[in-house]
This record gives C-alpha cells, structure tokens and sequence, in this order.
C-alpha cells in the first residue's frame, strides 16, 4: 500500500502541489481580505462621522428661511478633486470595479490590472469618507480579486487556476463586509465564476469561512445591517410583497439606466475623466444643504427606515434623491460601489410599500417589507437572487424573513432580466462589446485570434503559371485550392482545381474565384466559425487587410479542432 500511495503521489506530483497551493493561496487570501476590509469599512465609517455627524463641528446658515447645513460644500467638493487627480496622475482611463472581476474569471488569462484595481478601492475609500453616495462593497469585492490574482502572480507559485482563487477573494470580501461567509459563497459562484464545481467550492468555501472568522476574531467591526427578527404571520404580509415585486424591478430598471446614462454624459460633453468626479461633487454639496441623508453608505437612515415608520413623503424624497445623487456620483467617476445604495432604494421602498392605506399593515410588517425591498432590489442590480435570499437569513437570522424575501426577488429578477438585462455588470461589459451571458465559451472564442491557427503550408501560383502546370502542381501536392500570390506575398485570388480541367490552357489568373471568402488575421475564432458556417470548400486564406498579404489559410478542419480543444478545456474548468 505504501509503494502505491508512493507512486500515486509521483504521478500526480503536480496536481497535488497544484491543489494545495489553491487552498493555501485561499487560506491568505481571506486573512488579508478580511484585515482591509474591516480597515476600510471603519475608517471610511469614521471619518464620515467625524467630518459629517460630530456636533462640535458643524455649519449652518439660515438662507431665505431655510436651514442649510454647509458643511457637504466644504467636504465633498475637496474629495472629489481629490479622486479626480488621483485618476490623473495615476493614469488610468477609468475606475475599475466587479464588472472586470466577473470577466478576469471568465478571461483564458485570467489576468486584473493591480495597479487600477488597488488604486480604484483607494478612490472608493476617498468618495466614502468624503461623502460620495455610493457603496463600498462593490470595491471590496474588487480588491479581493485583485489581491488574488497578485498573490497568484508572484513567481515562486505553483500554477494555481485563476478563476476559483479569484472566487476566493470575492467570497472573502462579501464575508468581511456583510459579516455573511454562506452569502459570500454563494455570491462567488451565482455572480462571478457562474458555475459549480467541487474543486471551486473548497478553496472559496475556506476563503468566506476564513475571512469571516478573522472579522469576528478582529472583531473592529459589526456587519452594517444585523437586524433583531419579529415574529409575523408569512399569509397576512404577502399582498404587499407581490405588489413589492414589479415595484422593485421597476426602480432597479431606472436605477441600472440611470447609472448608465451619468456614465455616458461626460463624453457626450467633452468633459475629461479626471473632471468630473469634481461636478459629482458639488452636486453632493448641492444636495447635502438640503437633505444629508443621502450622503454616504447611508446605514444609520436605511437603519432607521426598517425600523422606524418615517413619514411617507420624506420616504419619497429620500428615494429620488438617493436615486439621483448615486447614479451622478457613479457615473461621473466618483468612485464606489452599487451594492449598498441598492439596498438602500429597495428598503425605503419596502417603506414606501408599508405606508400604502390600503393595506393597513401591522407595524411590525415595516421591517418585512423593507428587507424584502433591500433584497429585492440588490438582487436585481449585481445579478444574485440566490445571494439576496441567503444574505437575508444570515442578516435576520429569521428563515421566515428569506422565505418573504422570495416573492418580491423572484419576481424583481424575472422581469429585469428580461427587460434590462441580467445585471448591471453585465450591462457595464455588453457595453464594451463583451456578452458575458453568453458564457465562459463565446467570450473565449471570441478572444482568440485566427492568426493563431495559420497553416503557412499551402499550394501558390504566380500570375504566369498556365492550367496545365498548376493541374500537375494540384496533383504532386494533393490538394485542389491554390492562391495566386505576388513576389512580394500580396493576395491577388484564389484557384480551385475543378476550374481548370478540361479548359484551355492559359494563365491560371483567367479562373480565379470571384469574390472568395477571406479572413482578416485579426479575426476572432467566434466571427471565423460564424462566417464559415455556410462555406463550402477545402480552405479560405487569412489576410493582413493592412498590406494585403497573405499570411496562411485556415480550413474547416482546423476552426473545428480549435473549437473542440477550447471547449474541452472549458468542461475541465467548469466540471472538476
């Protein structure tokens, strides 16, 4: 037994050193996750309060009867300037975030951009304590997988798969952050590797379980949103929650397409990147005069709108304000995460929901409501239903306040998928011409070149070549296409056997094909499949459309080898 366990382990030497260094690299990666998450998370918390919510330091003004509060002015506009040079001098095009996580563990190379992703979870934590509306678990999930991939990038590592480890550090932020390690897990396979496998689930498993256990070790910080249950009646509550359903996929919609929208306008209008996180902030500043509420991650107002029944028409203001103000500070750069002022809309419109005469509600189904709204809403916006649902128990600890969550997610979920689209990273990617629901296999094929598959060995005619040779010429080397090709390599046709038989003898150039199917060499192996689908014949010639040289062929055999490797490789990924 002892020489077998030997011989095992010899011929498996590689997987096995593979396999423990996935799991090591997993274990580390949940510690430092979870020690900068807590980091951030307070620091962010307590400058906020510091700067925005100490009483011995404030400013206000009684302009034109209205009690304005100046301090967002002197705050929000300096941070923003702050994140806009950062942006600058860092050059970078732009803040990156979970929609290139979801596509570094869908991309063959597996590889994020450190220098962007580091830099991007540092603006994220200047926009927060400065007062940005915008969320902070959306960076975190960020730098999870960037602090993944970097740790598998370092040279004395064995090979590790980078989609499972970049797994482990989303797992591990979410853990961190929500105080949710289930949640987490969850969060890792529905929304960025979305698929299942034994091997994924180990490493990312003790990434979330790890990263949680440092958290409550550390102990600096209590997940956000831990509420106390109330015992309520699922029969009595239910009409609220279908009517909460559509509602919520309605506001998740118009919350998706306005961040889309602020995106697009600073390039509508010429403004420079680094330029307008500053107007994003002096609309915080605007808006802080009037309503602070909506500045920041908002937990102790979303805390008081589950808990407190607040007056239905400053529940509507809050909404839109929230609403406009993120979707600004978002798509005008500066920087956060989508995730909290998610369940921030969804909750007050649980409220909004609660307050409807019609029902006439127990108090105690306020806080149903507006978590259901929260989950509702989230799940919609970062493509995660399952997660909402498990994020709900571990939160509330109540099976009964999941089991409500379900009516309005399933409903949400169902109508925006098919309106808008599966998610609002989705979206982010679709618009950079990358269909991440199509799945792992069309984004790979769809990466790879042509060129990678030339055949360089070909039958070539010149121009002065008669039928009657270049039959012979067919013949010696077995095949029955040829490409007519100058001194210099330029493409000038193609020639196929069967038009030269029987016919006269002359230069070839007088049977040339007309208009034949060529390929640019930068063609992707998608487009290449797409565009032989209807081709008939032995090869097609791949082209350098710059200087019209022929660089090789390709025949249908080679597309369909190339295929059936990169789909082999993928059930390997997606099944072990």
């Amino acid at each position: 037994m002892g020489r077998n366990l030997i011989s095992f382990i010899k011929k498996n030497k590689n997987s096995i050193v593979e396999n423990f260094a996935l799991i090591f690299t997993a274990i580390i990666v949940g510690i430092i996750v979870s020690v900068v998450a807590q980091l951030l998370i307070i620091a962010a918390k307590n400058i906020f309060q510091f700067l925005f919510l100490n009483d011995s330091f404030s400013l206000r003004a009684n302009i034109f009867g209205f009690d304005l509060n100046l301090l967002p002015f002197l705050i929000c506009i300096p941070a923003s300037l702050l994140v806009g040079l950062l942006l600058k001098y860092s050059r970078l095009t732009r803040w990156y975030g979970p929609a290139d996580t979801i596509l570094a563990a869908h991309h063959k190379a597996g590889t994020l951009d450190l220098k962007g992703g580091f830099i991007s979870t540092f603006a994220s934590f200047i926009s927060l304590s400065g007062g940005a509306s915008v969320g902070i678990y959306g960076p975190l999930v960020h730098f999870g997988a960037t602090i993944s991939a970097f740790l598998r990038r370092l040279k004395f590592m064995p090979k590790i798969q980078h989609d499972i480890i970049i797994g482990s550090g989303v797992a591990a932020a979410i853990s961190a952050g929500f105080g949710a390690p289930i949640a987490g897990i969850i969060f890792a396979h529905e929304t960025v590797l979305r698929h299942f496998s034994l091997k994924a689930i180990t490493s990312i498993a003790l990434a979330s379980i790890i990263s949680n256990f440092s958290a409550y070790k550390i102990g600096i910080v209590t997940p956000p949103l831990l509420l106390e249950q109330i015992p309520f009646e699922l029969s009595e509550v239910i009409p609220g929650l279908i009517i909460l359903g559509p509602l919520a996929a309605i506001l998740a919609i118009l919350f998706m397409k306005s961040l889309l929208y602020a995106g697009s306008i600073p390039k509508k209008f010429g403004i420079l990147n680094w330029q307008a996180p500053v107007i994003a902030g002096i609309l915080c500043g605007i808006f802080g005069l009037f309503i602070d509420e909506v500045l920041g991650l908002g937990t102790s107002t979303l805390l008081k709108v589950i808990t407190t029944n607040l007056d239905l028409s400053f529940l509507v203001l809050l909404l839109i304000c929230k609403l406009v103000l993120t979707s600004c500070c978002i798509g005008f750069g500066f920087f956060g995460g989508t995730f909290s002022p998610a369940l921030f809309l969804g909750g007050i419109l649980g409220a909004i929901v609660y307050n409807f005469n019609f029902f006439d509600f127990n108090i105690n189904y306020l806080s149903v409501l507006a978590v259901s709204g929260m989950a509702a809403v989230s799940s919609s916006v970062i493509g995660a239903p399952i997660t909402a649902i498990i994020l709900v128990l571990e939160l509330t600890g109540s099976y009964q306040y999941a089991s409500a969550s379900i009516i309005p997610i399933a409903i949400c979920t169902f109508i925006t998928s098919r309106v808008f689209g599966n998610s609002f990273f989705d979206k982010q990617l679709l618009s950079r011409g990358i269909a991440i629901s199509k799945g792992r296999e069309q984004i790979i094929l769809n990466e790879i070149k042509i060129k990678t598959f030339v055949n360089e060995k070909f039958t070539k005619f010149s121009t002065d070549i008669k039928s009657s040779s270049a039959i012979k010429v067919f013949l010696q080397n077995k095949e029955t296409e040829g490409y007519l090709i100058s001194k210099d390599n330029v493409f000038l046709g193609k020639v196929k056997l069967i038009d030269l038989v029987n016919k006269k003898d002359q230069k070839i150039s007088h049977y040339i094909e007309q208009k034949p199917i060529i390929l640019d060499a930068d063609l992707s192996l998608l487009s290449t499949i797409k565009i032989l689908s209807k081709f008939v014949g032995e090869s097609v010639p791949i082209i350098d459309t710059k200087s019209n040289k022929i660089i090789g062929i390709i025949s249908e055999n080679d597309v369909l080898s190339a295929y059936l490797n990169i789909s082999q490789e993928i059930n390997n990924i997606e099944k072990n």
